[in-house]
Parts: C-alpha cells; sequence; structure tokens
C-alpha cells in the first residue's frame, strides 16, 4: 500500500490581474491565498503520514519565479523532509525549465524532473522498489506536441503514476499544451494519472483514476469552487481518494430569479439573502451575482446607477476571518413582452450578434485599444471574460432595441 498527495498548478506570486480595485486588506490577502493553501496541504500530507507528494506542474505563475516563492517552497518540502516523505515535481507551462530563477539547494527529499524525455524516479520504502513514477517538464513554456507514446508500460508488479501536465483531446478552456488522449494513456497499464493544467479538479477515468486535481486557490471568478488537493491511495488493484479543500479564498457565482420580484426592495432583499448563504467560517468569498429572469421590473433594472449602488451595498470591507464580497453584479433580466422573440429575430439584431461571434471583428475593433499604453493592460481576459463581454453587449443592444 502507498498514500500520496497530488496536486498541481499552485501559481505561487499570481498577480491577480484586474483585481485591483479591491479594498486593499482584501488584495494582500488574496496574494498570501495560494502560499497559504499549499502550506495547509503540506500539513495534511504529514498529518496523513503520505509516502509521497506529487506536484504536476506550474508551481509558479511564471518563467521569473521570485525569491520568495523559491524560499517558501524550500522550507515546506524541508517540513516534508523532517517526516520522512518525499517529493516529486514537474514544471509546466508556465514555470518551464528555461525560465529565470536563482539556483538553489533543495533538501534531498526533492526530485525535479527534466525536460524533452520521460524521466521514471523509484520510491524506496526500507531498501526495496515500491513504485515507479513517471513524467517529464516542460523545456520551455510552449510544449505542443504528445508526449504520452513515449512513456513505459507498466510490466512489473510495482505500482506505477503517471504525472502529465496537459490537455486532454476534446476539452477546451485552456491553451492546448502536451496534449493526450485517455486512451493513449489507459493503454500503459497505470494505476494512476495524477494531471495538471486544467483548473478545475476532474477526474478523466475512475478506474484507474485518471484525474486533474485542480490548482490550489482560485484567482478570478471563472475558478471558482474548493480549491486543494487529493490524497490517495493504493492498494493492489484498489484506489480511494480523498479531496481537501485547503484555499483561503473561494470564488463563487449565484443567480438571483427576479421574474416574480414586485419591486426593486425585494430584488436587493433576494440579493442580501442569497449572499448570506456563502458565508463560511474563516474563508473569503468572492460572490458574483446574476439577476435573471423576465420581469415587469425591466425596464427600472436598465438604471446602471442602481445597480452599482446596490453593489456598493453587498460589498464588505472587513478583511478578518470569514467575508462574503460582491465582486460583481451582472444584469442578466429579460423584458416581459412578446416582441423579444421578434427583436432577437431582427435582421438588424442577428447582424450585431454575428458580429460579436466573429473573432476577426473583435480583433479589428480592439487593434487600437491592444496598441494603448495603460487600455493593453486590461486586455488580458480569459476565455469566460470575453463570453461575459459578448453576453453583455447582448443585453445592452436587447436593451437599447427594447427601449426603441
Amino acid at each position: 500500500m502507498i498514500k500520496f498527495l497530488h496536486c498541481a498548478d499552485l501559481h505561487l506570486d499570481s498577480p491577480f490581474k484586474g483585481l485591483t480595485s479591491l479594498p486593499e486588506g482584501m488584495l494582500k490577502r488574496l496574494v498570501e491565498s495560494t502560499f497559504l493553501s499549499f502550506n495547509r496541504l503540506v500539513d495534511i500530507a504529514i498529518k496523513e503520514k503520505v509516502d509521497f507528494v506529487i506536484i504536476a506542474g506550474d508551481l509558479y505563475d511564471s518563467g521569473q519565479r521570485s525569491l520568495k516563492a523559491q524560499f517558501f517552497l524550500k522550507n515546506c518540502f524541508a517540513k516534508l523532509a523532517a517526516n520522512h516523505i518525499e517529493v516529486y515535481i514537474v514544471h509546466g507551462n508556465h514555470d518551464p525549465l528555461d525560465g529565470q530563477w536563482v539556483q538553489l539547494e533543495w533538501p534531498k527529499n526533492v526530485h525535479f524532473f527534466q525536460g524533452k524525455d520521460i524521466q521514471t524516479y523509484y520510491y524506496e520504502r526500507e531498501g526495496e522498489k515500491v513504485a515507479c513514477l513517471h513524467g517529464f517538464s516542460y523545456e520551455t513554456s510552449a510544449v505542443t506536441d504528445n508526449r504520452t507514446i513515449h512513456f513505459p508500460e507498466k510490466k512489473d508488479d510495482l505500482y506505477h503514476i503517471g504525472i502529465l501536465h496537459g490537455q486532454a483531446d476534446g476539452y477546451s478552456g485552456h491553451s492546448r499544451y502536451a496534449p493526450f488522449l485517455i486512451s493513449e494513456l489507459l493503454k500503459k497499464g497505470y494505476d494512476y494519472w495524477a494531471l495538471g493544467h486544467i483548473h478545475k479538479k476532474m477526474d478523466l477515468q475512475v478506474e484507474p483514476p485518471v484525474r486533474y486535481s485542480g490548482n490550489i486557490q482560485g484567482r478570478h471568478s471563472g475558478e471558482t469552487g474548493e480549491k486543494g488537493g487529493y490524497i490517495v491511495t493504493l492498494n493492489g488493484s484498489e484506489a480511494s481518494s480523498v479531496f481537501h479543500a485547503t484555499s483561503d479564498i473561494e470564488w463563487h457565482e449565484a443567480m438571483v430569479e427576479c421574474d416574480t420580484a414586485e419591486n426593486l426592495q425585494e430584488v436587493i432583499t433576494r440579493c442580501e439573502k442569497i449572499k448570506d448563504t456563502y458565508r463560511i467560517l474563516y474563508k473569503g468569498i468572492f460572490l458574483t451575482i446574476r439577476l435573471t429572469g423576465a420581469t415587469p421590473l425591466y425596464e427600472e433594472l436598465l438604471d446602471g446607477v442602481f445597480l452599482e449602488d446596490l453593489e456598493e451595498i453587498l460589498r464588505e470591507e472587513d478583511t478578518e476571518g470569514s467575508f462574503v464580497h460582491v465582486v460583481s453584479l451582472k444584469n442578466d433580466i429579460l423584458p416581459v413582452t412578446h416582441d423579444e422573440l421578434a427583436i432577437k429575430q431582427s435582421p438588424f439584431f442577428q447582424d450585431m450578434m454575428n458580429v460579436l461571434q466573429d473573432e476577426r471583428e473583435i480583433e479589428r475593433a480592439l487593434s487600437d485599444l491592444k496598441m494603448h499604453r495603460t487600455a493593453r493592460k486590461f486586455l488580458t481576459l480569459d476565455e469566460k471574460d470575453w463570453e461575459d463581454v459578448k453576453k453583455q453587449a447582448e443585453q445592452l443592444l436587447l436593451a437599447e432595441l427594447y427601449k426603441g
């Protein structure tokens, strides 16, 4: 039997772009959250008496890793060494081997996989080989070839674990690095595949486990829910896992139905009530609230001033202990009218929506902004951000046509 911690995508030193408008205390707590989350995982690994820890890539947020982040990890690994716990690490696309960093002397329990070729480490207990760990680190930030075929097949009775920072074929939402097919992984006969790169915990296969552990701390509104790592136990042909949520701050999204609301006070009350349901002891929550439904209050809720004021009312400034801070209030309501379908079917509306779906048109519209020294700093939007922008544009267009 072996027991280990599987985590990935620490992204220490994440800059948390686009969140500078947060209260100073909250921003400081958010910046430190990645460090706190990993420190909690280390404590859990020690408490659970694991044999080793696997980190499946992206320890740092960029190749320009800070001395602070490196020393933090070194101290964490030293704690693990004092408890006779080994550490196996691959570097990913955010922290490739060709990055810049200070060359530190790492504790002897730390094993870094090298780049390009698949490398194998043996985990030994009392002088006997118990497990094989196979993997590779990104030598540059853009490894786009499928290296699955180079992983060796299992041909003995040892536990075999594959460590891979990459994207399963057919999955969208992240850059396509080190792509692979699940069927190719299963052919290797391994007992566990520890995956990294996708910031959402998910099992691509249950038996044997082929798993993304997700990142350890949500960094924006698109990375919602619990974040942390898995304690995995392999016992013969059986595998059991327990997920441990360790993130100090969680991102969530809530829907507030406005279709039966009779006045604006009722909308405010519903927002306040749903906000309180997300409060968790000792944890910070960044909450996005979406107003939805077809409502007779449509015209009143088009008032941008009211929505801005409501957003301010729902925000909290206290950073100690638990808080629920509404980072954004999205207006997805619709008018209660039979003309809505007609508006959406009108040639003008259809033409405008076609423009919104055309990537070339968007690039053309943004070209001047991307050349602007100040504006381009705010255009680092991910796929979910762009979907939000398109949805807001559709809502604004629908509102203007409705008023007309």
